[in-house]
Parts: structure tokens; sequence; C-alpha cells
């Protein structure tokens, strides 16, 4: 049985699993049900109902991913290896004769599918509803990629501490406190710095703290591949959003080293 065999049947099993379970259903719906009264409603830079402008719309929704998709990721995840070991079937696993990382990576593909799946079904009926009103298919394009990019460098940061910890009681708390600490906290903290200093912190020293935060790198890349210049400057981020690139490679950055650590840590259980 070939590598790519064994990942994929372990990728299936993760999503089948979770597919079973009657919550993460629950979520896609909800996710959509939101989506849609986003869509309708307009809120943000609307004050009429219906189908409010489109960049309004987006602005709004890229915000419900952040407080949304990132708590999401980490639910679907924080027992991803520790769950195994509880049960005592972690240990039967790695007797099995294959690498012990292709069960991680398999557990990874299989989250991801799941977590896409998801989005995708909360997405599409907003999407479908503005395209039909004349508005472009390329954005909602990327706000889905966007979106469920950062879902899966949460995946990528539950399942690095699943397999450093190893106990579930305690991942559940780690997992609720890294979403308070990214999804709130982070921006409460850069507010207060901003006030205590009147403004006066460089803004190499922002851009700093916005690569240390996966979810305002996701902000400031939805913002930057979506909105358009009006929007941009009207939300006060002209001239203020670093480069592109460096953007994705922060990114790419938080999607990897977790699973990076992860690896080495499942390697070292064995001996």
């Amino acid at each position: 049985m070939s590598k790519f065999t064994i990942l994929f049947a372990i990728a299936r099993k993760e999503f089948v699993d979770h597919l079973r379970n009657g919550w993460i259903i629950a979520v896609g719906l909800a996710f959509a049900i939101f989506s849609l009264l986003i869509t309708f409603v307009g809120f943000g830079f609307t004050g009429s109902v219906g189908i409010g402008q489109e960049q309004s719309t987006l602005f709004s929704l890229i915000n419900l991913v952040i407080y949304l998709v990132p708590l999401l990721g980490l639910l679907l995840s924080y027992d991803g290896i520790a769950g195994e070991h509880e049960r005592g079937t972690l240990d039967l696993l790695r007797s099995y004769p294959f690498n012990s990382l292709l069960l991680l990576y398999g557990k990874w593909l299989g989250l991801f599918m799941v977590l896409a799946s998801t989005l995708i079904v909360g997405l599409t009926a907003p999407a479908i509803i503005s395209i039909v009103s004349g508005h472009t298919l390329q954005a909602w394009t990327v706000l889905l990629v966007t979106s469920v990019w950062v879902g899966i460098v949460f995946n990528s940061i539950a399942l690095m501490f699943s397999v450093l910890i190893l106990e579930r009681s305690r991942l559940i708390a780690i997992a609720i406190g890294i979403w308070l600490l990214f999804v709130v906290l982070f921006d409460l903290g850069v507010i207060g710095l901003l006030v205590s200093t009147e403004g006066n912190v460089p803004m190499d020293l922002v851009n700093l703290l916005f690569y240390l935060n996966p979810t305002a790198l996701y902000r400031l890349l939805s913002i930057d591949l979506i909105m358009d210049q009006a929007m941009i400057q009207q939300l006060g981020l002209a001239g203020q959003i670093p480069p592109t690139v460096a953007l994705i490679a922060a990114f790419a950055a938080w999607t990897v080293v977790p699973v990076v650590i992860a690896g080495w840590r499942i390697r070292r259980l064995g001996k």
C-alpha cells in the first residue's frame, strides 16, 4: 500500500467521522444563515434592508469569519492526536507499518476537507445571491480561499498542541484561550498601545504585531485582495497594508511551522 493511499485513507476516515457528528453540520448551516443575514441586511456601511453593497457585505463577512472560523478550526482539531492517545488507539495506529507522520498529515488533510466543506456550505448561498445581482465571482472565491486558510492555520495550531499536551481536559481550555488571545485580546492590546502612546508608535512595529496574529493577517490579506481602493481608504488603511507577498509568506509560516513542530513531537513519542 502506497504512502498516498494510506494518507488519503486516514484523511477520509477523519472527514467521515466529523461528518457523522451532527454539530459540524449545524455549524455549517448556522454560518450559512449568518452569511445570508449579512447579505440581505448589508449591515456595517449600509443603513437599509436589502442586498447590501458588495464591498460592505464582504467586509462584514470577513469580520464574521474572524470570530467563528478560528474557533471552529480549534474545536475541530484540539483532540486530533490527544483523543487517540486517551482512547488508547494512538499506540495501535503507530504500530502499523507506516510512518507516524502519515497519521498527522492524514488528520490534517481530513480536517482541511471538513473545514472547506463547512465554509463552502456557508458561503455558497450569499455568493449566488451576489453574483445573480450582477457582482463578480472573483471576490467571493478569494474570500472562500482566505477563510478556509485561516481555519487551517488554527487547525495546525490545535494539532500542534494536541501532540504536545496529549490531555483533552487541558486542551479544551488551551483552545479557548488561544481563540480569546488572537481574536479578542490582541486587538484590545493594540488599541491600548496606540491610546497610551497617543498614536506615536512606529508603523513597522504595528506591522510586526500584525504578523504575530493570524487573524490580523487574514483581515489584512482579505482586505488587500478583495476591497477596492475607495473602500480601503474608507477603512483608514490606505498605504498601511503590508505588501501582499509578505502577508502570504507570514500566513504560510503560520500554517506550516505548527505542523512541523507537531511532526517533530509525534516522531519522538515512540522513542
